[in-house]
């Protein structure tokens, strides 16, 4: 079977090295994925389990920390310009044009 076009070309021996290393995760938490995406991260696990120790956890876990290393710039960018936005609605919910209170439709004020 052919690899898709934009599909990065690496040998099985860097995709071990890279993805199916042993890995402890002692800390748990929940993570949420589709049935499909199940199904697809228990085959993989399958396939180097037996030889190279590879577990659902350790494996999804080295798949995030990859995409935040090759995104951490842009991530980082982001994270900055939401705070910036989220610091200046802060200050700007104390501005004395706003009002301070809810008025009464029926009173006319």
């Amino acid at each position: 079977m052919k690899a898709k076009k934009n599909q990065k070309q690496v040998s099985i021996q860097e995709y071990i090295e890279t993805y199916c290393q042993e890995k402890r995760v002692r800390e748990r938490y929940a993570v949420y994925v589709s049935p499909e995406t199940h199904e697809n991260l228990k085959k993989i696990v399958r396939l180097f389990s037996y030889e190279h120790h590879t577990t659902t956890s350790s494996l999804v876990d080295t798949i995030i920390a990859r995409h935040v290393e090759a995104y951490r710039d842009i991530l980082n960018e982001e994270y900055r310009e939401h705070n910036r936005r989220f610091i200046e609605d802060l200050e700007n919910m104390g501005r004395k044009d706003e009002p301070e209170s809810f008025e009464d439709e029926d009173s006319g004020e």
